[in-house]
């Protein structure tokens, strides 16, 4: 179940995270005309193109698609049928076999059977990769959203080099701010994927012997990750990449 359930919502995690790739390709496109300093340490370094930048952020996104695809394959190998301790004790012998090519006909999934039910029983490890390859994702996520708030702070002591949509406009005592909320909301969405992914390793390296009983906490916070990515990363997509605009004159 915590394996289906996982896969059973990789789709639509797929498809969310192409519409970011989409957005900021879009707007690598919109910026390539645009000269501005590249910074390393934060000091300034050789020109770049603010669409080159952009283009950065599209292709480390699609790359951390490619390693949850990857990640997922080992979820499809289930270990259903080894009953109590992976002997299939109290299973007919076709059991496992059976039920994996229903399972897979049933959802319209490539499911597989495992080679050792022992292993399947009492190892988490594909739950704890498939974790990994979101906290790949969340790391980037937030390093992207950072990049946001530092290019658009200001705007007469900042960056300023683009401009967010303003979905929060103005302050009780400084009416000028644009305040980057859809980059926070990122980062805290992201900084909680990360504490599920630290859960998920905790709780299958806590298993013991033949069964891990921690696969309560691990299946919640897998879907935690999915649900929450899903949500944050559509309205970062919809509500801030694709309403960027550029301050040539600043850049």
């Amino acid at each position: 179940a915590i394996r289906v359930g996982t896969l059973w919502q990789l789709k639509p995690l797929i498809a969310t995270l192409q519409a970011l790739v989409d957005a900021l390709n879009a707007k690598a496109a919109e910026f390539q005309p645009i000269v501005k300093s590249g910074r390393t340490h934060l000091q300034d370094a050789v020109p770049v193109r603010l669409g080159q930048e952009f283009g950065g952020y599209a292709k480390a996104v699609a790359r951390d698609i490619e390693k949850i695809e990857a990640a997922a394959e080992g979820l499809k190998r289930l270990g259903i049928g080894g009953t109590a301790t992976g002997t299939g004790l109290n299973a007919h012998p076709d059991y496992h076999a059976r039920m994996v090519k229903t399972l897979g006909a049933y959802l319209d999934m490539p499911l597989h059977e495992s080679d050792n039910l022992f292993e399947s029983m009492n190892s988490m490890q594909d739950a704890v990769f498939f974790s990994g390859a979101i906290r790949a994702l969340a790391q980037d996520l937030i390093r992207i959203a950072n990049d946001f708030r530092l290019l658009s702070s200001g705007p007469s002591t900042g960056l300023d080099e683009i401009r967010l949509p303003a979905i929060q406009p103005g302050s009780s005592i400084m009416p000028g701010k644009v305040n980057p909320v859809l980059a926070e909301m990122l980062d805290m969405a992201m900084f909680y994927v990360l504490g599920n992914d630290t859960t998920i390793t905790l709780a299958a390296q806590a298993g013991q012997l033949e069964l891990n009983v921690m696969m309560p906490i691990i299946a919640y916070c897998l879907f935690q990750e999915i649900d929450v990515t899903i949500g944050a990363v559509k309205a970062f997509t919809e509500k801030c990449v694709v309403g960027i605009q550029a301050n040539r004159e600043k850049a």
